[in-house]
């Protein structure tokens, strides 16, 4: 078994890809027929709901309320439990040549740990097991070269990772040059309470704000409160990891607005409370500049207007 991004195939691969990013880069370099098993969190694009599921989640839990999704992560993590599981007859029967995995959320998708078990267990052939593990934007791109080179495509991966950073260059040069950057937060989870790590934080730098409550490719925390209300944000990204807006919206609802001292915040005052897809910043894929494009859009809308796509993120109406 091999752990490589740099093989290069002259036939087309039956790949498998064990999370949603990757899953979308694998469509967007244009291997999505290629596409022989997907994770049960692969729904983007649309024909990725067509493809067979080969991990599954140990518990249905995202219809739970955010306190309780939160308990059942934490007591698995306290207990070494796993959260997902790979179906290995599947596995079998559909015979990838190369498997995406990740060494980068025990939430978000199953580790490479699992992988390269069940793939030992129940394969007997040699393949390729490619691990990715970004914190920052370059190793979101880098993991697109990577993804493509060992599909065979290395040329397609440098054209796109090229056309990505062109795109985070337009808006980096469009960004106001003052020394002033408004005060950013973004919201991973509302309860507990939870900011963003990794790359997200250097996507609000590069639209031109500042993250005071984050650390650049560095890990997700809880906040209090008070912090927040003494950071005062100027803007306000509401993302829970996973969500999609009408269920970020009723978050927002039920557990922001109605803290004491919400009116309060600057980014409530000045109507900057913004509500992100949540199934978008989390994946580092292509679609991390389309978020981006929505800061970029939400913080100056003059000089971006219309550059986000539509859905990524909306303005809260409370």
């Amino acid at each position: 078994m091999i752990e490589s991004g740099r093989a290069i195939y002259t036939w087309d691969m039956r790949i498998c890809s064990l999370l949603p990013s990757a899953t979308e880069i694998v469509y967007a370099l244009g291997l999505g027929d290629q596409l022989v098993g997907v994770s049960h969190a692969c729904d983007y694009p649309a024909d990725a709901a067509t493809k067979p599921v080969v991990s599954q989640s140990v518990r249905q839990i995202t219809h739970l309320p955010s306190e309780e999704i939160d308990g059942i992560v934490q007591q698995a993590r306290a207990n070494g439990n796993p959260l997902y599981w790979i179906d290995g007859d599947l596995l079998r029967e559909l015979q990838p040549d190369l498997i995406i995995t990740q060494e980068l959320c025990e939430v978000c998708a199953i580790s490479s740990g699992s992988v390269f078990e069940t793939a030992a267990k129940v394969l007997d052939y040699q393949l390729e097991i490619l691990t990715i593990r970004p914190n920052r934007i370059a190793d979101i791109l880098q993991n697109v070269r990577n993804i493509a080179a060992a599909a065979g495509v290395a040329q397609h991966g440098l054209e796109l990772s090229e056309s990505l950073q062109h795109r985070i260059q337009t808006v980096v040069s469009g960004v106001p040059d003052t020394d002033r950057r408004p005060k950013v937060l973004c919201l991973d989870w509302l309860d507990p309470l939870r900011n963003t790590g990794q790359w997200v934080p250097e996507l609000v730098e590069l639209a031109g704000g500042r993250e005071g409550l984050a650390v650049t490719g560095g890990l997700s925390r809880e906040l209090t409160w008070a912090e927040i209300v003494d950071y005062a944000p100027e803007y306000l990204m509401v993302m829970p990891c996973a969500f999609d807006l009408e269920r970020v919206r009723l978050e927002t609802s039920e557990r922001l607005t109605t803290l004491t001292g919400w009116i309060d915040l600057p980014a409530a005052q000045m109507d900057q409370v913004f509500l992100f897809d949540g199934r978008i910043p989390t994946r580092h894929g292509p679609r991390v500049v389309d978020v981006l494009e929505g800061f970029a859009e939400a913080m100056h809308p003059l000089r971006f207007a219309g550059i986000s796509n539509s859905g990524v993120f909306v303005k809260d109406q409370q």
